[in-house]
């Protein structure tokens, strides 16, 4: 090894161990996480998105989001009806008006873009199978350019007003 080489090497190792505590930084506490991909691109209002969430253990609050995957989009805004179910008990519903704008992309590649919508708080059970379901509300027949709709639960969302270092709690 040249004496060059020799000082790089700690360099190096410095910047490979950045950048995995920022890829580890950057996913987050996770604890559900699933996809539907939209069949032709087109989005009915009559269809109905399920997701069902087996029975977890040590259940606690967490931030149920949407992820939202489009490609040519023609719309600025989305309007979604979400409910959210334990057995027969409703737990969720509401309908949720977001502008696009005010969320913005995760991800762009190219006309790709990628979203993530926060919903509510919620406890899942460790004993009943969650159900979320999601429509559109658009006021359009048919929703073209959304690709994949997704729902995530994370470490609980912050409240308005909220302060920062409650989120965990």
């Amino acid at each position: 090894m040249t004496p060059r080489s020799k000082s790089s090497a700690p360099i190096t190792l410095l910047y490979v161990s950045a950048l995995l505590i920022m890829l580890c930084s950057c996913m987050g506490d996770i604890r559900y996480l699933a996809y539907t991909t939209i069949e032709y691109d087109d989005w009915a209002d009559t269809d109905t998105l399920t997701y069902i969430i087996n029975p977890m253990s040590n259940p606690e609050k967490g931030g149920l989001s949407l992820l939202l995957h489009t490609e040519k989009y023609e719309y600025t805004n989305i309007a979604l009806h979400i409910t959210v179910k334990q057995d027969s008990t409703l737990l969720y519903c509401n309908q949720h008006n977001y502008l696009l704008k005010d969320h913005a992309p995760k991800h762009n590649f190219g006309c790709w873009y990628s979203y993530t919508l926060p919903v509510s708080n919620i406890t899942l059970s460790d004993t009943l199978p969650t159900t979320i379901t999601i429509t559109h509300q658009l006021n359009q027949p048919i929703l073209t350019g959304i690709r994949r709709v997704g729902i995530s639960i994370t470490t609980p969302l912050r409240q308005p007003g909220e302060p920062v270092w409650r989120v965990n709690w």
